[in-house]
C-alpha cells in the first residue's frame, strides 16, 4: 500500500510444481495479497531469473533492468533490515543501489521444480 501512488507494480510468481492454483489462491487471500499471483508451471520464469528459493524477489526498474535480487528482509518474524524496501526507495528516487546491497542471501524453502529431461534441477 505504501507504493500505490509511486507507480510500483508487484507480481507474485509461484514456481513450485506441487502447488495447485486453488491452493495458491487460498494462500494469497489468507495473507491479504493485493497483487496478482501467477503460476509458473514449467519453471520458465524461475529459470530465467535463476530463482532458487521462496520467497525470493527480483526488482526491475521501469526499463525492466534488474536492480535488486534477494530477500525481502532479514527475518520473517521481526525484521531489522528491509532489503526490498530500501532498494525500492532508491530506485524510485532515481539513485543507484550500492553494490553490496544489490543482492542479498535468500533463506527459505527451495523451489520444487518440474523435472526436465537431461537437466540437473537440484538446488544446492
Amino acid at each position: 500500500k505504501a507504493y500505490d501512488e509511486k507507480n510500483v507494480q508487484f507480481i507474485g510468481i509461484n514456481s513450485n510444481k506441487q502447488e495447485k492454483l486453488e491452493e495458491i489462491l487460498a494462500y494469497s487471500k489468507k495473507q491479504g495479497f493485493e497483487f496478482p499471483v501467477l503460476k509458473d508451471p514449467e519453471n520458465k520464469i524461475a529459470d530465467y531469473f535463476g530463482a532458487r528459493r521462496t520467497p525470493e524477489v527480483f526488482l526491475l526498474d521501469a526499463k525492466r533492468v534488474l536492480r535488486y535480487a534477494g530477500a525481502i528482509d532479514n527475518s520473517p518474524k521481526e525484521p531489522t533490515k528491509h532489503y526490498l524496501k530500501d532498494a525500492l526507495d532508491l530506485v524510485i528516487a532515481g539513485k543507484d543501489i550500492p553494490k553490496p546491497s544489490k543482492k542479498t542471501r535468500v533463506i527459505g524453502c527451495t523451489i520444487k521444480r518440474v523435472r526436465k529431461t537431461g537437466v540437473n534441477d537440484r538446488t544446492p
